[in-house]
């Protein structure tokens, strides 16, 4: 006959399975799962109160874990830094998925990068157990999760982590899983303020922490090269554009993107650079093809790689894509070509080098007021640059 914990984990273990297969994958929204797991917490495991003064007196071992995509890895930096800077002696992990591994391998402000992967179906819960027994090899006193919509898989594995202090953004079914919670009304406009107002909390000094991306020095190196064997012509500005579909979907044709870099390259005396997602490289051909004069082209596996020539652009042009939020990150000049409900919808930081023009469905493409915008930002970025 079964014992209550047994029932209660066979439970779990078949609603997980349930909801791997219903969604796709994922657990989040599933109200019964989530009440189960939150009664077999509070039920066997009996969380006891953290006195966090003594809990954060003694801090060793940390994990982050950022929102999915390249970008959540972006907006892990600030976060990253301020731990360093309140645990300079600890030991930092980051976890992330495999296929976003390469974009934090050999940061500064990491010691671990940890990549994962869970399968689809019934073989989703072992896996997730089996990531859980690694959590507990590594005896971590603190993980925060920067989720900004609860997943309750995502939560539970943060809790699986087995660290004494378990820090993410509040909600109704996040206790136990988490037990420094901070609230959904955290100040400030980017996605990057979540993990900084958990430092915060956690009596951290934050002041001047703030969204950037470094390039590895060897990495820079590398960038410079490529683009100097192909850019000789010192005075030619380097304009790098993104053909790839925004975040929302949306694109302008491959035609109207030839026009608009033909006349970019004509009016500022430039070469332009097609940089993209890896998975978006087909874009790249098609547009290549319908362009007078031959555009840089490096094909590059890695969004790493990417990023890298990214940085060695004097302007940069794109719809909503992930590239802009890097650009911004790295001050480059920047042009995000946006719909209405796109502007609605993202928090970019605050940037002199960003420049949004509005895309009307169904409406011409505003040519004059892009070029004016490019100017503006081409100037401001000049400027500086003198300063």
């Amino acid at each position: 006959m079964l014992q209550n914990e047994d029932r209660e984990k066979l439970q779990i273990a078949e609603f997980l399975t349930h909801s791997a297969v219903d969604q796709g994958g994922g657990a989040s929204g599933h109200p019964r799962l989530a009440h189960f797991i939150r009664k077999y917490i509070e039920r066997f495991k009996r969380p006891e109160p953290v006195l966090f003064s003594q809990a954060f007196d003694r801090v060793e071992r940390i994990l982050v874990i950022p929102e999915r995509g390249v970008t959540g890895a972006l907006f892990a930096v600030p976060t990253l830094r301020a731990m360093r800077r309140g645990f300079p002696n600890g030991k930092i992990a980051v976890l992330v998925h495999e296929e976003d591994k390469d974009l934090l391998d050999g940061s500064v402000e990491v010691d671990r990068v940890i990549g994962y992967s869970l399968p689809r179906g019934i073989k989703r819960y072992p896996a997730l157990l089996a990531l859980a027994k690694r959590f507990r090899s590594y005896r971590l006193d603190l993980a925060i999760i920067l989720d900004r919509e609860f997943d309750l898989e995502r939560v539970f594995l943060c809790y699986l982590t087995g660290a004494m202090v378990r820090a993410g953004l509040q909600s109704d079914e996040s206790h136990p899983l988490l037990n420094l919670e901070v609230s959904r009304n955290v100040s400030g406009s980017t996605r990057a303020q979540l993990g900084i107002e958990i430092a915060r909390v956690m009596g951290i000094d934050v002041s001047g922490l703030r969204l950037s991306w470094e390039v590895p020095e060897r990495e820079m190196r590398l960038a410079e090269q490529l683009i100097h064997f192909r850019k000789p012509r010192e005075d030619e500005l380097l304009i790098g554009f993104d053909p790839g579909p925004g975040r929302g979907g949306t694109s302008i044709s491959s035609s109207q993107q030839a026009k608009l870099l033909e006349r970019l390259c004509t009016d500022f005396h430039a070469r332009a650079i097609l940089l993209t997602a890896p998975e978006h490289h087909e874009l790249v051909g098609r547009l290549e093809s319908m362009l007078s004069r031959d555009p840089i082209v490096v094909q590059q596996r890695r969004m790493r790689d990417v990023v890298s020539l990214l940085s060695q652009c004097d302007l940069f042009v794109a719809g909503n894509t992930d590239l802009v939020y890097f650009a911004i990150a790295m001050n480059v000049p920047t042009v995000s070509l946006m719909t209405p409900p796109e502007m609605g919808e993202e928090a970019f930081p605050e940037s002199e080098h960003l420049a949004i023009v509005k895309l009307t469905p169904g409406a011409r493409f505003p040519i004059e007021e892009f070029m004016e915008r490019t100017q503006s930002v081409l100037l401001k970025g000049a400027l500086k640059e003198k300063a």
